[in-house]
Protein backbone atom coordinates (compact mmCIF):
# COMPACT_ATOMS: atom_id res chain seq x y z
CA UNK A 1 0.00 0.00 0.00
CA UNK A 2 2.83 2.46 0.81
CA UNK A 3 4.40 2.03 -2.65
CA UNK A 4 1.02 2.61 -4.27
CA UNK A 5 0.44 5.82 -2.29
CA UNK A 6 3.93 7.12 -3.07
CA UNK A 7 3.35 6.47 -6.78
CA UNK A 8 -0.07 8.17 -6.64
CA UNK A 9 1.43 11.23 -4.91
CA UNK A 10 4.15 11.50 -7.56
CA UNK A 11 1.55 11.25 -10.37
CA UNK A 12 -0.61 13.93 -8.71
CA UNK A 13 2.42 16.20 -8.22
CA UNK A 14 3.43 15.76 -11.86
CA UNK A 15 -0.13 16.44 -13.03
CA UNK A 16 -0.44 19.65 -10.96
CA UNK A 17 2.97 20.88 -12.09
CA UNK A 18 2.18 19.99 -15.70
CA UNK A 19 -1.02 22.05 -15.71
CA UNK A 20 1.20 24.95 -14.72
CA UNK A 21 3.83 23.92 -17.28
CA UNK A 22 1.24 23.97 -20.06
CA UNK A 23 0.37 27.57 -19.17
CA UNK A 24 4.06 28.51 -19.12
CA UNK A 25 4.63 26.90 -22.53
CA UNK A 26 1.65 28.76 -24.00
CA UNK A 27 2.87 32.03 -22.48
CA UNK A 28 6.34 31.60 -23.96
CA UNK A 29 4.95 30.49 -27.33
CA UNK A 30 3.02 33.77 -27.49
CA UNK A 31 5.87 35.94 -26.19
CA UNK A 32 8.53 34.28 -28.36
CA UNK A 33 6.96 33.09 -31.63
CA UNK A 34 10.39 32.21 -33.05
CA UNK A 35 10.92 29.46 -30.48
CA UNK A 36 12.35 26.26 -31.90
CA UNK A 37 12.19 22.78 -30.35
CA UNK A 38 15.48 23.38 -28.49
CA UNK A 39 14.02 26.49 -26.83
CA UNK A 40 10.87 24.70 -25.71
CA UNK A 41 12.90 21.77 -24.38
CA UNK A 42 15.17 24.21 -22.55
CA UNK A 43 12.13 25.71 -20.83
CA UNK A 44 10.88 22.26 -19.80
CA UNK A 45 14.37 21.34 -18.59
CA UNK A 46 14.59 24.50 -16.48
CA UNK A 47 11.08 23.88 -15.16
CA UNK A 48 12.22 20.49 -13.83
CA UNK A 49 15.92 20.99 -13.02
CA UNK A 50 16.30 24.74 -12.53
CA UNK A 51 19.55 26.04 -13.98
CA UNK A 52 20.67 22.45 -14.36
CA UNK A 53 23.88 22.49 -12.35
CA UNK A 54 25.29 23.19 -8.91
CA UNK A 55 27.10 26.47 -8.38
CA UNK A 56 30.40 25.75 -6.65
CA UNK A 57 31.61 29.33 -6.58
CA UNK A 58 29.04 32.06 -5.91
CA UNK A 59 31.83 34.59 -6.48
CA UNK A 60 32.57 33.26 -9.98
CA UNK A 61 28.82 33.17 -10.72
CA UNK A 62 28.58 36.82 -9.67
CA UNK A 63 31.46 37.80 -11.96
CA UNK A 64 29.77 36.02 -14.90
CA UNK A 65 26.47 37.69 -14.03
CA UNK A 66 28.06 41.16 -13.86
CA UNK A 67 29.79 40.60 -17.22
CA UNK A 68 26.59 39.38 -18.85
CA UNK A 69 24.65 42.29 -17.34
CA UNK A 70 27.20 44.78 -18.74
CA UNK A 71 26.78 43.27 -22.23
CA UNK A 72 22.97 43.36 -22.07
CA UNK A 73 20.85 46.10 -23.61
CA UNK A 74 18.54 47.25 -20.82
CA UNK A 75 14.83 47.91 -21.19
CA UNK A 76 12.80 48.76 -18.09
CA UNK A 77 9.59 48.12 -20.08
CA UNK A 78 10.36 44.38 -20.24
CA UNK A 79 8.91 42.10 -17.57
CA UNK A 80 11.42 41.35 -14.82
CA UNK A 81 10.19 37.80 -14.11
CA UNK A 82 8.72 35.40 -16.63
CA UNK A 83 7.28 32.23 -15.07
CA UNK A 84 8.33 28.85 -16.40
CA UNK A 85 6.13 26.79 -14.07
CA UNK A 86 6.73 24.74 -10.93
CA UNK A 87 7.40 27.93 -8.98
CA UNK A 88 10.38 28.77 -11.21
CA UNK A 89 10.96 31.90 -13.28
CA UNK A 90 13.46 33.48 -15.61
CA UNK A 91 14.62 36.83 -14.23
CA UNK A 92 15.55 38.98 -17.22
CA UNK A 93 18.74 40.97 -16.92
CA UNK A 94 17.47 43.56 -19.39
CA UNK A 95 14.79 44.61 -16.86
CA UNK A 96 16.95 44.34 -13.74
CA UNK A 97 18.33 47.39 -11.93
CA UNK A 98 22.09 47.19 -11.58
CA UNK A 99 21.88 47.57 -7.81
CA UNK A 100 20.06 44.21 -7.63
CA UNK A 101 22.73 42.09 -9.32
CA UNK A 102 24.19 40.68 -6.09
CA UNK A 103 20.75 39.75 -4.75
CA UNK A 104 19.83 38.07 -8.01
CA UNK A 105 23.04 36.08 -7.85
CA UNK A 106 22.20 34.95 -4.31
CA UNK A 107 18.75 33.79 -5.46
CA UNK A 108 20.24 32.07 -8.51
CA UNK A 109 22.88 30.22 -6.46
CA UNK A 110 20.36 29.15 -3.83
CA UNK A 111 17.97 27.90 -6.50
CA UNK A 112 20.64 26.08 -8.48
CA UNK A 113 22.02 24.34 -5.42
CA UNK A 114 18.56 23.31 -4.18
CA UNK A 115 17.03 22.13 -7.48
CA UNK A 116 16.78 18.36 -7.69
CA UNK A 117 14.57 17.31 -10.56
CA UNK A 118 14.13 13.73 -11.73
CA UNK A 119 14.32 12.13 -15.14
CA UNK A 120 10.89 10.42 -14.84
CA UNK A 121 9.18 13.75 -14.07
CA UNK A 122 11.14 15.45 -16.85
CA UNK A 123 9.97 12.81 -19.34
CA UNK A 124 6.36 13.36 -18.20
CA UNK A 125 6.84 17.07 -18.82
CA UNK A 126 8.20 16.41 -22.30
CA UNK A 127 4.86 14.69 -22.97
CA UNK A 128 3.13 17.95 -21.97
CA UNK A 129 5.34 19.74 -24.50
CA UNK A 130 4.32 17.18 -27.14
CA UNK A 131 0.62 17.83 -26.45
CA UNK A 132 1.01 21.61 -26.53
CA UNK A 133 2.97 21.32 -29.78
CA UNK A 134 0.32 19.05 -31.32
CA UNK A 135 -2.29 21.72 -30.50
CA UNK A 136 -0.39 24.16 -32.75
CA UNK A 137 0.98 26.49 -30.06
CA UNK A 138 4.42 26.79 -31.66
CA UNK A 139 5.70 27.75 -35.09
CA UNK A 140 7.29 24.30 -35.38
CA UNK A 141 5.37 21.10 -36.07
CA UNK A 142 5.05 17.99 -33.92
CA UNK A 143 7.22 16.04 -36.39
CA UNK A 144 10.07 18.54 -35.98
CA UNK A 145 9.80 18.27 -32.20
CA UNK A 146 9.86 14.46 -32.38
CA UNK A 147 12.95 14.54 -34.58
CA UNK A 148 14.65 16.84 -32.08
CA UNK A 149 13.56 14.71 -29.08
CA UNK A 150 14.85 11.53 -30.72
CA UNK A 151 18.35 13.00 -31.00
CA UNK A 152 18.03 14.58 -27.56
CA UNK A 153 17.23 11.18 -26.03
CA UNK A 154 20.19 9.62 -27.84
CA UNK A 155 22.41 12.27 -26.16
CA UNK A 156 21.06 11.38 -22.71
CA UNK A 157 18.80 14.42 -22.09
CA UNK A 158 21.50 17.03 -21.36
CA UNK A 159 20.96 20.71 -20.57
CA UNK A 160 20.56 22.55 -23.89
CA UNK A 161 21.25 26.02 -25.25
CA UNK A 162 18.80 28.30 -26.98
CA UNK A 163 18.56 27.94 -30.74
CA UNK A 164 20.49 30.34 -32.93
CA UNK A 165 17.20 31.79 -34.23
CA UNK A 166 15.97 32.46 -30.68
CA UNK A 167 19.29 34.03 -29.62
CA UNK A 168 19.31 36.37 -32.63
CA UNK A 169 15.65 37.35 -32.27
CA UNK A 170 15.42 37.80 -28.49
CA UNK A 171 18.97 38.17 -27.09
CA UNK A 172 18.13 36.10 -23.99
CA UNK A 173 19.93 37.07 -20.79
CA UNK A 174 18.38 35.75 -17.61
CA UNK A 175 18.84 33.63 -14.52
CA UNK A 176 16.48 30.85 -13.46
CA UNK A 177 15.32 31.23 -9.87
CA UNK A 178 12.59 29.95 -7.60
CA UNK A 179 9.99 32.70 -7.50
CA UNK A 180 9.72 32.41 -3.70
CA UNK A 181 13.48 32.81 -3.24
CA UNK A 182 13.53 35.80 -5.58
CA UNK A 183 10.64 37.49 -3.78
CA UNK A 184 12.30 36.88 -0.42
CA UNK A 185 15.54 38.50 -1.64
CA UNK A 186 13.72 41.48 -3.19
CA UNK A 187 11.38 42.47 -0.35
Amino acid sequence: MDAFLRHAKVKIKVWVNNVELKDALLLHANMYPRMRPADAVKLVYQNEFGGGHMIKSPEAALIRLRNEYAATEHDAMQPLMIPIGSGMARVQLKALKESYIARLNEAFVETANASKGTLPEFLEKLDVLRRVTAQGAFAFEAAELEEYLSEYKRQGYPAVSHSEEYRKAYLPAYRVVKESVFKERFK
